[in-house]
């Protein structure tokens, strides 16, 4: 197996078959952990010391990206509350027509 290893021991590529100009560092695939395949990701986890792959012990798993609202959605919410400020005007005024109309009945 070949590795592209940064200078930092994190390895951030791998191909097991075939070759790629890239790669800086060839392992036996006999030393390599189990579940390094099927766990691969290019974001620090896996580093390569003492000529072994090993987990990083100073990997912390990223927290996840706060979702933000597109442009679209913000308009489309800023429409609501319009919506909803509108809608008490609305039943302010009807109220406020009710009072009067009693009024002018008498």
């Amino acid at each position: 197996m070949k590795l592209k290893v940064e200078t930092s021991g994190v390895i951030t590529g791998f191909t097991a078959i075939g070759a790629s100009s890239d790669m800086n560092m060839t392992v036996d695939d006999n030393t390599v952990p189990v579940d390094f395949i099927t766990n691969f990701s290019d974001d620090g986890r896996w580093i390569y010391k003492d000529n072994q792959i090993v987990k990083n012990p100073d990997y912390v798993v990223p927290a996840a990206p706060q979702p933000v609202p597109t442009a679209e959605q913000q308009l489309v919410m800023k429409q609501a509350a319009d919506i909803a400020q509108m809608k008490q005007m609305i039943m302010s005024q009807a109220s406020q027509i009710a009072i009067l109309s009693k009024g002018s009945a008498k």
